[in-house]
């Protein structure tokens, strides 16, 4: 992380809705820091009563018995293409929902997709449409009848596809080793990992520095190494976004957002007050009791018991997503320690400055914010997978 130089210029501000921020000016860098919107405020937005258009079905056997659903976009043309990572494929479906066609298909060819890929899918310029291949080392390209135009190859040490820059630049991240000098007497490991820019022929941009990855409670071997564990429910890690053409990072140790250029100059960091609180051992025998209910008794007891000396983190995460939309805002999902209940999101401007709170439509895991849409997935209490278009009014405010 970057220090910043002590001297700064300061003034007070405030958004259209009254939430008091902080505007600072530190050798080039502006730091914003906002006052917490109410929590049962809401900003005067609003969804449809329904989804526009819903995708998937229960057991048809055609293209819409979706299956391990990674992402999804919009096209301008109204089209929806959707990163299907159980049969390794792109499939494209008609603004009325019809099936429009399907791209890609399992294996190691120009075009195709091995284990758990496409991970992603995105607009690419010039008409282009991306699609991460982590585990084959690159990135897909196809036009929009879903032709295979070419493959860009990415560094094995910067396989995760965080997002995609309007210009084309690739934002990324690596996955760090783990060993047992990150781990402090609970046995709590942490991970760090490189996040970098690159270019669009996958060459390194700009490095942006390491960061650190989630918690995970480790077990250890007799001789030092790691040989098991898992991750803790409340465990803090690194999140990041597009953000127009800056790509914003945030470690969720604190809610501190920071936005760099593609050149990894840092400009802006996005403070929001507020406690975040800290789990009690009462919390986490909650959150696994809940998580473990329908699993049959003997199966249940076994789980429970192997996460009863699981140690307790120093504090829950200060946000659980990042995300922008095509009108530039941020967007940073509420956290919620028990994970129920819609989401709720804080939206912030260009700028940084707190707009107020959003709640999403219930069930979906957002994908993509358009101006005037939202597309995400949800999952019924069948396992049956479904993305979702859902129209978004901006009102005043």
């Amino acid at each position: 992380m970057l220090a910043l130089p002590a001297a700064c210029e300061s003034s007070g501000d405030s958004t259209p809705n009254g939430l008091g921020v902080v505007i600072e000016d530190s050798a080039g860098v502006s730091i914003v820091t906002n006052d917490p919107a109410p929590p049962g405020s809401r900003l005067p937005w609003q969804f449809g009563e329904q989804p526009s258009l819903s995708i998937g079905s229960v057991d048809s056997g055609e293209a819409d018995q979706l299956f391990r659903v990674t992402d999804a976009t919009r096209l301008p043309d109204g089209r929806i293409v959707i990163a299907n990572t159980g049969s390794n494929e792109l499939r494209v479906f008609n603004a009325d929902g019809s099936h429009a066609g399907t791209w890609g298909g399992r294996g190691e060819g120009p075009g195709e997709f091995t284990s758990f890929s496409p991970t992603a899918v995105a607009l690419w310029p010039g008409d282009s449409i991306a699609a991460p291949n982590p585990w084959g080392t690159r990135l897909s390209l196809f036009d929009r009848e879903g032709n295979h135009g070419r493959d860009v190859p990415l560094d094995a040490g910067l396989l995760n596809v965080v997002d995609l820059l309007p210009d084309g630049k690739i934002f990324t991240s690596g996955s760090g080793g783990m060993n047992r000098e990150m781990a402090g007497s609970s046995g709590l490991v942490r991970s760090r990992a490189d996040w970098a820019v690159l270019a669009a022929d996958g060459t390194l941009h700009a490095s942006l520095g390491v960061f650190p990855g989630s918690e995970f409670w480790a077990v250890f071997g007799e001789d030092g190494s790691i040989a098991g564990g898992r991750p803790h429910p409340f465990g803090r890690g690194t999140l990041g976004a597009a953000w127009g053409d800056l790509v914003a990072i945030g470690v969720q140790d604190s809610y501190e957002i920071r936005a760099f250029t593609a050149d990894g100059t840092l400009v802006r960091i996005v403070r929001r007050a507020g406690d975040l609180g800290q789990p009690t051992r009462a919390d986490q025998d909650a959150y696994f009791a809940e998580r473990f209910a329908d699993w049959p008794d003997e199966q249940r007891t076994s789980a429970l018991n192997d996460v009863k000396d699981m140690p307790l983190v120093d504090a829950y995460p200060a946000f659980r997503e990042i995300r922008s939309d095509r009108a530039g805002h941020l967007w940073v999902r509420e956290y919620r320690a028990s994970g129920a209940g819609d989401a709720v999101w804080a939206v912030f401007d260009p700028e940084g400055r707190i707009q107020g709170l959003v709640e999403t439509p219930p069930g979906l895991r957002t994908f993509e914010i358009g101006e005037d849409y939202i597309l995400g997935w949800v999952s019924d209490d069948l396992g049956v997978e479904s993305v979702q278009l859902w129209a978004l009014s901006r009102g005043a405010g």
